[in-house]
């Protein structure tokens, strides 16, 4: 049934994100292929010269648009979809709570991960369209120098261990917004005011939890000393203390899995025992 709940949430996203996406692709053709005719157009000409922001401008604005459209969509597709009044029809399907909230914040995941893509495929788009020769050449010396450089055998772990981290961090971010909605929906009114003010209210608590973590020292006892890292000498890539590196990022995936896993529990302790969509 889950397979269900996110088909219909993933045809919403699309629905709304789909033409912004190819809107945002085909703009940075265009402004890479501008930049390019830019290169054979006199310096004189200035009603070519004028555009030269103007396209730019767009293609960061379309970007802002994304990140806008992405929180708007991850809040109302919450509330709407079950506090709001599309709540009185879902609630009534064979599916538990749970389910609802993992529906809603596997959604939000990909469509945050999609649109990050989206933007970095955007900025390889025009560069490659600007000057596709010069990209392809950059590529290759970079490589050259990078299989020069001795990386420690177990690089990649980390690099793995970083990208899951920051995956962790983004569905409990998600989730921290969905608990807040949660608790503004417990008032009677104002709630979407609630909402801001318990948002606003968790990341206090979880701001004074960190600062009481550096000033005791707690912090580091658990990310270590900090002298490990990479380090770069005469074209050698060496690192120091690997495993202390693999064991902080260790530490902070745990603290986010648990961070993400009390806010569930929370939306879904509400929406179990506190549901009210009058």
């Amino acid at each position: 049934m889950l397979g269900k709940l996110m088909k219909y949430d993933l045809r919403s996203m699309l629905r709304k994100f789909g033409p912004l996406w190819i809107a945002a692709v085909a703009l940075s053709v265009v402004c890479g292929l501008y930049f390019r005719l830019m290169d054979s157009v006199s310096s004189s000409n200035f009603l070519m010269k004028m555009f030269v922001g103007l396209l730019p401008a767009a293609l960061f604005g379309i970007f802002v648009a994304m990140a806008v459209m992405a929180l708007i969509f991850v809040c109302s597709r919450f509330y709407s979809g079950l506090l709001g009044d599309e709540g009185y029809l879902m609630h009534t399907l064979p599916v538990t709570a749970g389910a609802h909230i993992a529906s809603k914040g596997l959604t939000a995941l990909i469509l945050e991960i999609v649109s990050g893509l989206v933007a970095l495929l955007c900025i390889t788009l025009v560069a490659v369209t600007y000057s596709g020769e010069e990209l392809l050449r950059g590529w290759r010396e970079f490589l050259a120098m990078f299989r020069q450089l001795d990386f420690p055998a177990a690089t990649p772990w980390l690099v793995a261990e970083g990208v899951i981290v920051a995956i962790a961090a983004t569905a409990a971010e998600t989730l921290k917004i969905y608990a807040a909605i949660s608790l503004g929906h417990l008032a009677k009114k104002h709630r979407v005011l609630w909402a801001v003010l318990a948002y606003v209210g968790i990341d206090v608590v979880l701001n004074i939890l960190f600062g009481f973590g550096v000033s005791s020292g707690l912090l580091m006892r658990i990310l270590g000393s900090g002298s490990w890292g990479f380090f770069a000498d005469s074209g050698e890539i060496t690192a120091h203390g690997l495993g202390m590196m693999a064991g902080a990022m260790g530490s902070v995936l745990f603290w986010e899995v648990l961070l993400g896993t009390g806010f569930f529990f929370l939306s879904r302790f509400i929406l179990k025992k506190h549901l009210n969509l009058e």
